[in-house]
């Protein structure tokens, strides 16, 4: 049994791409994966890696919205700067206190690839043994601290 459809499901003319929207598409599926990378960097390492990921995928997709014409000259170039100034406007937004967080972040290896389907599981267990070292450590300060201050009180 097939069915066909008479009328079109959106009234009016349906518009195609434009000449330059496959550029673009092109440009974006080639330099997709040093994009995403170029921003998942710039963006800040205090907020988690999950939600860094999907920052940085957002930043490359929204890195040319529509109407905004590709020059012709270095189109890639045009792309890296849009997803350097996009990355760095979000990371600068940030308040005070969210900024503070990305002391104690525990850095990615050079090698992580935001873009990879399977992540490496001891580059985690390894981020989060560097996490609870400093969290134990910061304790341990605080904890002297304390002490120390009520030692001097009585």
């Amino acid at each position: 049994m097939t069915a066909t459809v008479e009328t079109p499901l959106v009234p009016g003319p349906v518009q195609g791409p434009t000449r330059e929207e496959p550029m673009v598409e092109a440009l974006l599926l080639d330099d997709y994966r040093s994009l995403a990378r170029l921003a998942y960097l710039i963006l800040p390492p205090s907020i988690s890696r999950a939600r860094r990921i999907a920052a940085a995928h957002r930043v490359v997709q929204s890195a040319l919205p529509p109407g905004l014409p590709l020059p012709e000259h270095d189109p890639r170039g045009f792309l890296r700067r849009r997803v350097v100034q996009e990355a760095s406007r979000q990371a600068a937004d940030r308040s005070v206190l969210e900024r503070l967080g990305s002391v104690f972040a525990p850095a990615d290896p050079a090698d992580f690839d935001p873009c990879a389907i399977d992540l490496d599981r001891t580059a985690i267990v390894r981020r989060c043994r560097r996490g609870r070292w400093v969290a134990l450590t910061g304790t341990g300060v605080l904890t002297l601290c304390v002490l120390a201050a009520l030692l001097l009180l009585s």
